[in-house]
């Protein structure tokens, strides 16, 4: 009897490695099937203050310019590039419908999906991986949720309170998404540092984010734990007032952001 309890024992833990194999090689086949993309707008709206995020210094280089207002004016230009190269696009937002009516507007239009976070800026676990715990982290649930080929977080970038030019932004990724931010950063070099948006000569970088932040690094990480390639856009600065003076623009802005659902798009075909 006792020969058989430990026979017994030993099948099941040379079998749990095996089935943790299989799981593995499950999710990161299903993130390499899959023909959906989300766009994560980022951070949220508040109506006592607007967009929240980085902020131009000022109004003098064309206008003021906040990260999430921005992106939720022009994300539905990165869901067009990605629908119309055949994928499922779906975008999300950690908080609640804008209160200006041009965003809310704008967010309808695009179908933004307001996953309602109870407090924006706290800190949650994932359900998918409950060890990772960040502020946004129910964003990038959400985006799990729907067994994604690629999720993009929108951010604009700044390093400064006050104007400065600063032209080394880059797509952060998570160790799965390299691939993805490497051939974003390759489409934008290509089509809008340097041509049009001035950056010195300077190619957008890729930066491999692989620390546990309860800021950042757990919500982009978040997706690695499912094998699903994850990418921040700090790509333009705010600060940066060649940058603001080029996303100002309507038509430039719309000329950006596709040029991140391109190279989404370039991703998705090579993969």
């Amino acid at each position: 009897m006792k020969r058989f309890l430990l026979t017994g024992i030993f099948a099941v833990a040379t079998m749990l490695p095996l089935l943790t194999q299989c799981a593995q090689q499950r999710m990161q086949r299903q993130a390499l099937e899959s023909q959906t993309v989300v766009l994560d707008i980022g951070h949220y709206y508040a109506p006592e203050r607007g967009g929240q995020g980085a902020r131009t210094p000022d109004a003098t280089q064309g206008g003021m310019l906040e990260e999430c207002e921005f992106w939720y004016r022009y994300a539905g230009e990165v869901k067009k590039v990605v629908e119309a190269a055949g994928y499922r696009c779906v975008v999300c937002n950690r908080g609640e419908m804008p209160t200006d009516p041009k965003l809310a507007k704008a967010a309808r239009e695009i179908g933004v999906v307001h996953v309602k976070t109870p407090i924006p800026t706290a800190v949650y676990r994932s359900r998918h991986h409950p060890q990772r715990m960040a502020v946004g982290i129910l964003s990038a649930d959400y985006a799990l949720d729907r067994r994604p080929g690629a999720v993009v977080f929108l951010h604009l970038n700044s390093d400064s309170d006050t104007w400065r030019v600063s032209n080394k932004g880059a797509f952060y990724c998570n160790k799965c998404g390299v691939k993805l931010a490497t051939a974003m950063a390759q489409v934008m070099s290509r089509r809008i540092f340097d041509h049009g948006m001035p950056n010195h000569g300077v190619p957008c970088g890729v930066v491999v984010r692989t620390d546990g932040r309860r800021g950042g690094g757990d919500w982009l990480n978040t997706c690695n734990e499912s094998y699903v390639p994850a990418v921040i856009t700090e790509v333009a600065f705010v600060s940066n007032p060649e940058h603001a003076r080029f996303l100002n623009r309507p038509a430039d802005a719309r000329r950006f952001a596709r040029a991140i659902g391109e190279g989404i798009v370039a991703y998705m075909r090579r993969r």
